[in-house]
């Protein structure tokens, strides 16, 4: 089993106060998000590999370096496969992903529009673009809702990432959480592109939107594209797992349509990383 999306951070050096404040605001208790590798590892205990990122958005004040999720990935290199993460809104952007990539020997990309304050089909963005998408570096992009005040949700629309797959047809790309709440959105944009992606990740605990996404993916005979992913530390790995297995809870016994088991098995078998391009 195999998770496409977990961060590791250290929330006094990595992420700003006010962020640290509006995320215990929005889950209603204070905690402290800096991920413990031991403790990372236990509840990574499901899964065979796991992707591994931090974020880099000086809007909204995450800035993890890429040597320290390389160190990080290190201490367990046949599960870890670390990624990188880039703000096209700084300038050395570019310079910082060809190290992560080319020297720290991180495989994939992390971006997060809305945190970082930019389009995704920004003119800035087209090196970056490029540059994956000759070297066969998939780009995982945060889509969909956030709890950060100064994070514009008009750059977090799955249509946006159209745009991006049609300029781009040879990138592999990644739509993180479906794109929620806008979930129908982000499965037309992945119907339409082989190499465009959506993982499942922190949505469980949503069970009506969860159900819903799962079955509008069926729907539209796009269940094969649905990556799983965790978003640890928002959400545990066992509990991420049951959540899927558990999706058809919400209906009881109302003669809803039911999420198939072939959809969950599916997603839960998935060689993300082999669809992704990652053979290291």
């Amino acid at each position: 089993m195999q998770n496409i999306h977990a961060h590791t951070w250290d929330q006094a050096l990595h992420i700003a106060s006010q962020t640290a404040r509006e995320a215990d605001l929005s889950r209603g208790f204070p905690l402290d998000l800096t991920v413990a590798f031991d403790t990372f590892m236990e509840d990574m205990e499901p899964f065979d590999r796991v992707a591994v990122f931090g974020l880099k958005a000086r809007l909204t004040g995450y800035w993890v370096p890429d040597q320290y999720v390389a160190d990080f990935v290190a201490r367990a290199p046949d599960k870890l496969v670390g990624f990188a993460a880039c703000d096209p809104t700084q300038p050395e952007h570019l310079d910082e992903l060809r190290h992560g990539i080319e020297d720290l020997g991180l495989v994939g990309l992390k971006m997060g529009p809305m945190y970082a304050g930019f389009d995704p089909r920004d003119p800035r963005c087209d090196a970056v673009y490029r540059y994956c998408e000759e070297g066969g570096v998939p780009i995982l992009f945060h889509s969909g809702t956030t709890f950060n005040r100064a994070a514009p949700l008009r750059f977090t629309r799955p249509w946006l990432f159209d745009e991006v797959a049609i300029a781009h047809p040879a990138l592999r790309m990644v739509l993180a959480h479906v794109g929620h709440p806008f979930m129908e959105e982000c499965l037309v944009v992945i119907r339409k592109h082989p190499h465009v992606y959506a993982d499942i990740s922190a949505l469980y605990y949503r069970p009506w939107q969860f159900y819903t996404m799962l079955i509008a993916a069926q729907e539209y005979n796009v269940t094969h594209n649905l990556l799983f992913g965790t978003d640890y530390p928002f959400a545990a790995g066992q509990a991420s797992i049951d959540g899927l297995r558990q999706a058809n809870d919400v209906i009881g016994a109302s003669g809803l349509p039911r999420v198939s088991s072939e959809t969950i098995e599916g997603i839960l078998a998935r060689d993300a990383f082999g669809r992704l391009g990652i053979r290291s």
